[in-house]
């Protein structure tokens, strides 16, 4: 994982502007999909498409890079307080790439990829074992490490 840096938060000013529709409304608007997936059907398939975040990209003026990488810091500063679990943290993650996957315009900025791949990290168990949570051993000691670099930078 690469050392955050000024440079790398492209986007810091969109943090603080607040006359904008909220990353973390867009986070909860999603934590409440997942939830309503799961209690439908017992299952939370990735059913991201990239036309939602262009709509929430037009109605906020920003790019899909920005959107996104502010709603994976989101998702991140929520994880690390434990307000939300592994698991729809890590289905957020998922769908957010998947979606812009799909379009060849779109990009992911330097930090995203940082927490996206914390969050894939605990999808797999390593131990022979299995008796420790992936996402325990791999997931939140990185995304504590991201985070207080991240909040370093926006310190100074």
């Amino acid at each position: 994982m690469d050392e955050i840096t000024s440079q790398t938060l492209a986007f810091q000013p969109f943090f603080y502007d607040r006359s904008r529709m909220l990353p973390a409304d867009v986070v909860s608007m999603m934590l409440d999909r997942h939830a309503s997936l799961l209690a439908r059907s017992g299952r939370s398939p990735i059913n991201l498409e990239y036309e939602e975040i262009q709509k929430w990209c037009e109605q906020n003026r920003i790019s899909d890079s920005e959107l996104t990488e502010a709603m994976a810091i989101d998702v991140a500063r929520r994880y690390s307080r434990h307000e939300v679990s592994y698991r729809p943290a890590d289905w957020i993650m998922n769908n957010l790439f998947f979606a812009l996957a799909d379009d060849p315009k779109s990009g992911f900025s330097e930090l995203f990829v940082d927490i996206f791949n914390a969050f894939d990290a605990g999808e797999y168990d390593r131990s022979k074992d299995r008796s420790s949570e992936p996402s325990e051993l791999y997931t939140r000691p990185s995304i504590t490490r991201i985070l207080e670099r991240l909040d370093s930078i926006q310190k100074r």
